[in-house]
């Protein structure tokens, strides 16, 4: 039989306990089921990252480090002011006297690039064309010379791939077949302070370009290569009919003699190539080209063409910030895109495991303590 006490007590008990436990409950479930939501969102976030992150420097780095098909450009290289260059004056060729060369010439060389085809996902096709002209001369009486280079390359090496390239310097000649071996128009991706081989398109063959040293242009890490000609026998590598040239002795500027003389075309130059290395992109360029005419390479007798030539202020800022814009987007794929993805993969992991931890300790049911066993044993006499 139970006492007035015991069962205001059990009245009490049934109250505030067996009432409460449902709502109590229901609490915990619907706790543990944002828990798990939430470990499930952080873990998939967390692996997704680091997938990301493991395919930004694979994949993706492969699709972006390609040479884009939308080149179109014109850069332009000038002597510096009060360095013109020497120039031979090509009518005293064949008018009176010996031949004449001109000096301080200001001198122009303008390249138009653009991409033609055959051109898709692994080769690129560039058509250049080249002009060099007196400054101080308008119209034709200016042009020295013109051309229309072609060749393409591999989109990622640069270097170039069937089908051969060609050249033509007359409008009223079709172009010649000119297969090459060497870079040209840009380095491979993540140029190496190596030597590379690069196609000179004065001589018509390659010669060595050696790293010189690393600077920073415009806040742009460099590479500095130099490609040096000596002494170049353009009547073995080239086709012109000024290769070898037989006139009198007079007009060589040997005398008075008609004895006739026969001259070579030589070649000499100094190219210094800036290339921004993540890219292989060049930024910039000068060069001192020097072709003349003698019996001995070591003995110039008659100069064709000197002058020292490099790209304009202009042209060499709109190369930087091209090749700025397409380092940093390879530079998020390979290093900062990956590192970003790690932190927050990792993040992402560590909160999943704390969630579950933290949920765990929530739904295990509180131990009892001796006060809450002390005041169950009295509610039960």
């Amino acid at each position: 039989m139970l006492t007035g006490h015991n069962a205001e007590a059990d009245i009490h008990g049934s109250r505030h306990g067996t009432m409460r436990r449902p709502e109590t409950k229901r609490i915990g479930t619907v706790f543990m089921s944002r828990v798990r939501i939430a470990m499930c969102l952080l873990a998939g976030l967390g692996s997704f990252a680091i997938v990301v992150a493991l395919l930004l420097p694979t994949l993706v780095y492969d699709r972006l480090a390609v040479t884009p098909l939308d080149i179109d450009a014109t850069t332009v290289a000038t002597t510096t002011d009060g360095a013109g260059g020497e120039v031979l004056d090509s009518t005293t060729i064949t008018g009176p006297g010996p031949l004449s060369i001109a000096t301080d010439v200001p001198l122009v060389l303008q390249r138009y690039i653009t991409v033609e085809d055959p051109s898709d996902a692994d080769r690129v096709t560039f058509q250049v064309g080249a002009t060099v002209r007196r400054a101080d001369r308008d119209g034709d009486a200016g042009l020295l010379t013109a051309s229309v280079d072609r060749v393409t390359s591999d989109r990622r090496t640069g270097l170039p791939v069937e089908p051969a390239g060609s050249l033509q310097t007359t409008v009223d000649s079709p172009a010649i077949p000119l297969p090459r071996n060497g870079l040209q128009h840009r380095f491979p991706f993540d140029t190496q302070p190596i030597t590379y081989t690069v196609y000179d398109a004065t001589a018509w063959t390659s010669f060595e370009a050696n790293f010189v040293e690393e600077l920073t242009m415009e806040g742009l890490p460099i590479y500095h290569f130099r490609s040096i000609v000596t002494e170049a026998d353009l009547s073995t590598t080239t086709q012109s009919p000024i290769n070898s040239v037989t006139l009198p002795a007079s007009k060589w500027g040997l005398g008075d003699g008609d004895e006739p003389i026969t001259m070579k075309r030589w070649y000499s130059n100094v190219r210094d190539i800036y290339v921004e290395p993540t890219s292989g992109s060049l930024v910039w360029g000068q060069e001192t080209p020097y072709q003349y005419f003698a019996r001995d390479p070591k003995v110039p007798e008659v100069t064709i063409f000197k002058a020292s030539l490099a790209l304009d202020e202009t042209g060499r800022l709109e190369q930087v910030a091209s090749a700025r814009d397409a380092a940093n987007k390879l530079e998020w794929v390979t290093s900062r895109g990956p590192l970003l993805g790690y932190a927050v993969g990792g993040v992402c992991l560590v909160g999943a495991v704390a969630a579950g931890v933290i949920g765990s300790r929530r739904a295990r049911p509180p131990e009892p303590t001796r006060r809450h066993a002390e005041k169950a044993e009295r509610a039960s006499v």
